[in-house]
């Protein structure tokens, strides 16, 4: 301890999942890598407390996990090292959306053809919409990611990308221009499905849905791929991803170093070259070498203002950077412990719901839907009432070890902006925190009015507590920042940046990088496969995993042929 190795071929700066995934792969690989991590524990965002009452466990962020999804999950087997996905036993169903009237829409977690009968319930006209997407879309999604590791996002490939979208027969030819609300508004017909759909689209970013070019797109990345496939819980919580990425890490013989904050990245020559420990680090202002690379897990700002200086990035970076938006996914919780099972309004017309994982509500129309926007986008002031459209799990119908036997544990993300300017500033949350708490309750139990008679202790978490807790976020439950027409594809986090690559010569990031669910560590084996490349170094032959391998696997196992069309 008192003399630990100072010469790495990779540094790491940040333990979170995606920046573990990276050193696992290249630790794996056999290129000696440490990370460094700010706090005594890794995985701030993927984290899983007792801090209601011993034996409840709180999943503190991350809670829809979509590991399965990403190549990690098989190429790191991390089932191997102690992972377990877990979903209801039994459900057909991911997601659904309940309604005050009694309807609700569902979305399956494996087959698209569920999707589509259980459209048809609600509105047979927007179903057979859903038919001609999923069919279109079905035979590309059922061999995505069979080319290999992503591609660069470049100015080229997104004209490529335009280009390859005017043949889509449902389209409308101006839907580069339209927000997410008038796409799904122009694609269907029943406000109930448009609602529905809408708040799962919203769960990638809030902003998107004002957005052109990214609205759309997130709308049409639930339809063709969210709905063929769903998102699990691991048994203990969500932490236990955090232990396997860890227990992986380690076993190849990667060191984590806790209290480590980075203050500085080395750079000499416009070259990464190592890192420099602030003066509250363990080993206060020590220096440690990279002979090969150096990864940032923060997100766009602290990495490059933080780490690499303003007097290293080109003028233009520095413009697009202090730009850099981190609105549209900040997030209030209501974490709950019930005595029964929680029985849902909506459970007398679709009985699947009460076995169903994932749920939003609040918003009845398209009215409410804008009311949200402007809330948090225009007016900078929570929704009021509130709209749940970060996502409400429930858990221990899942795994029933997450609360001691015979209790159940519910969690709501109401979408509400971080700074509240006009109210105080976002320091103005520690005041607000029970109030608002109480509304967001009070349209709960219109849907699930069990919770009334069955509620035994409530905690709550504003925006303002992520932020203390992992201050890179910039108040965006996606550390990435917005997902918005100026900050996708080659323009994330700027233009020019190239990521994970970056100007900056053997430094990479693997936030920032335009993915939204970031529990597929997706961003993390990215940046690896760009530095094992930009090496030349061969990848082993355990490197091969394709995305959804995971996710057809799980499946198999349930007995369930995936399926991403209807007919």
């Amino acid at each position: 301890m008192a003399a630990p190795k100072q010469q790495y071929d990779i540094i790491v700066v940040g333990g979170g999942i995606n920046g573990l995934a990276a050193a696992a792969y290249l630790q794996k690989s056999g290129l000696q890598t440490a990370v460094f991590e700010r706090r005594d524990e890794s995985g701030t965002f993927c984290s899983t407390e007792e801090v209601l009452y011993p034996g409840v466990k709180v999943n503190m962020h991350a809670s829809l996990l979509l590991t399965h999804y990403g190549q990690a999950y098989v190429d790191l087997e991390l089932e191997r090292f102690g992972l377990e996905l877990l979903r209801p036993p039994g459900s057909k169903y991911a997601y659904f959306y309940p309604f005050l009237d009694g309807n609700a829409l569902l979305f399956s977690g494996r087959d698209a053809r569920e999707t589509y009968e259980a459209w048809q319930r609600i509105s047979p006209n927007d179903a057979e919409t859903f038919r001609k997407i999923a069919n279109f879309f079905g035979p590309i999604m059922s061999v995505m990611g069979r080319g290999g590791p992503p591609s660069r996002q470049t100015d080229e490939s997104f004209l490529a990308f335009l280009d390859a979208n005017e043949s889509i027969p449902f389209l409308p030819k101006d839907w580069i221009w339209m927000t997410g609300i008038e796409f799904a508004d122009c694609l269907f017909e029943n406000e109930q499905v448009k609602v529905g759909l809408l708040s799962y689209a919203a769960t990638s970013g809030l902003d998107g849905l004002s957005s052109r070019i990214a609205g759309p797109l997130a709308v049409l990345n639930f339809l063709t791929l969210f709905t063929a496939e769903g998102g699990y819980t691991a048994r203990g919580g969500s932490h236990d991803l955090t232990h396997s990425l860890v227990r992986c890490f380690t076993h190849y013989g990667g060191k984590i170093f806790y209290n480590c904050a980075v203050e500085k990245a080395v750079i000499e020559n416009n070259q990464v070259t190592g890192v420099f420990l602030s003066k509250s680090a363990t080993y206060p202002e020590a220096e440690f070498k990279a002979s090969k690379a150096v990864i940032s897990d923060l997100s766009a700002k602290p990495t490059f203002f933080g780490l690499i200086g303003e007097e290293h990035l080109p003028a233009s970076a520095r413009v697009a950077l202090k730009r850099f938006d981190y609105r549209g996914s900040s997030l209030f919780t209501n974490y709950y412990v019930m005595s029964e099972r929680p029985n849902f309004a909506a459970s007398a017309k679709f009985p699947e719901v009460n076995n169903t994982f994932v749920y939003n509500f609040g918003a009845e129309t398209l009215d409410d839907a804008s009311r949200l926007i402007d809330g948090c986008m225009v007016r900078d002031v929570p929704p009021d009432p509130p709209v749940v459209w970060g996502a409400a799990f429930n858990y221990c119908i899942a795994d029933p070890t997450q609360a001691p036997p015979g209790q159940y544990t519910i969690l709501t993300w109401a979408m509400v902006p971080y700074d509240i300017r006009p109210l105080g500033g976002p320091e103005k949350w520690d005041d607000l925190r029970e109030a608002y708490a109480d509304k967001v309750e009070d349209v709960l139990v219109q849907y699930l009015p069990n919770l009334k008679t069955s509620k035994l202790a409530r905690y709550v978490n504003t925006p303002h507590d992520y932020v203390r807790r992992n201050p890179h976020c910039g108040g965006n439950m996606h550390p990435s920042g917005s997902v918005n027409e100026a900050q996708m594809w080659s323009w994330k986090p700027f233009s020019g940046c190239g990521a994970p690559k970056t100007p900056i010569d053997r430094f990479y990031i693997c936030q920032s990088t335009g993915v939204a669910n970031y529990t597929n560590l997706a961003a993390g084996y990215a940046a690896a496969c760009e530095v094992i490349d930009d090496l030349n170094v061969p990848r082993p032959d355990w490197w091969k995993a394709k995305a959804f391998d995971g996710a057809a696997e799980l499946l198999r196992r349930q007995g369930v042929t995936q399926r991403f069309t209807v007919d």
